[in-house]
């Protein structure tokens, strides 16, 4: 609720009265089925995937992922407060990166789900990692791209 002020109340009406439970198996054949998943840092994402297939009884599975957080560090050489290091760039930070304006992700997000929306939410976030790759292999910059998209 604090970070995207969605009550369980809110998601409830949101998703129609359904659960992770009523839809993991059109989630687990979307998944089972990608060539690659795409996140902005994937390891957070996974984690919660894992536990709730855990909950069904199921594992998680996919081909291949592409972490656009971790595999953009060398590209966006932001550095750490300390200087030790360049840090994991936040999605808002990549998306600046790249001239991405939060307007035009915006714009995007309305387009593709409907509604408004911003960081934290997912219809937002989701395309501004949609957005970010894209732009990452329309300018040939990140070369760990090619591995994963073949």
């Amino acid at each position: 609720v604090a970070i995207h002020g969605f009550s369980a109340e809110k998601l409830k009406v949101l998703s129609n009265g359904l659960t992770f439970k009523d839809r993991i198996e059109e989630i687990e054949k979307d998944f089972s089925q990608a060539n690659v998943i795409v996140a902005h840092n994937f390891s957070f994402d996974y984690s919660f995937l894992r536990e709730e297939f855990l909950r069904q009884n199921k594992v998680f599975t996919y081909s291949k992922s592409y972490c656009s957080m971790k595999s953009t560090v060398p590209v966006c050489k932001l550095k750490r407060p300390n200087s030790a290091g360049f840090k994991y760039p936040k999605l808002s930070e990549l998306c600046e990166f790249l001239g991405i304006k939060d307007k035009q992700i915006l714009k995007t997000a309305v387009n593709l789900f409907g509604s408004k929306c911003g960081y934290h939410d997912a219809r937002f976030d989701t395309t501004a990692v949609y957005l970010a790759v894209n732009k990452l292999i329309e300018k040939n910059i990140d070369n760990s791209l090619k591995e994963y998209l073949g």
